[in-house]
């Protein structure tokens, strides 16, 4: 078999997206390992999307990103679209982004109005 050297655009071809965030999407490793507690208005709903997050803001002023569990877990413990409105209060039990300055968090267990969901009970019973 015949060997071909690549050239022209094909060599010079390089990643677009760095191999650690590629990896690190849906892990829990960009996330500390205590749990934190933050009590938010719900600004924006993203239950149902792709990434399936709640966009809310704490009474400090600051925005936060709330990361939610894939779709299936969200579906067992009911937490859809009409679940949260925007200007709803939140309670948000989860673990911080490592990140310095990156307002994220990775939801362990949300209580909007007076309805809890245990989006991984596991991690609670650990906690």
């Amino acid at each position: 078999m015949q060997y071909f050297p690549l050239s022209g655009r094909i060599a010079l071809r390089s990643r677009t997206h760095a191999r650690d965030d590629i990896l690190a999407h849906e892990s829990w490793s960009a996330f500390e390992a205590e749990t934190t507690i933050l009590e938010a208005t719900v600004i924006d709903n993203n239950i149902t999307g792709s990434d399936r997050t709640l966009q809310v803001r704490a009474a400090d002023g600051y925005n936060w990103t709330i990361e939610l569990a894939d779709r299936a877990r969200n579906e067992e413990v009911g937490l859809d679209n009409g679940s949260a409105a925007t200007g709803d209060t939140v309670v948000v039990v989860g673990m911080r982004a490592q990140h310095f300055g990156e307002n994220r968090i990775k939801a362990v267990q949300l209580t909007i109005g007076d309805k809890d969901y245990a989006l991984y009970p596991e991690l609670l019973e650990s906690a």
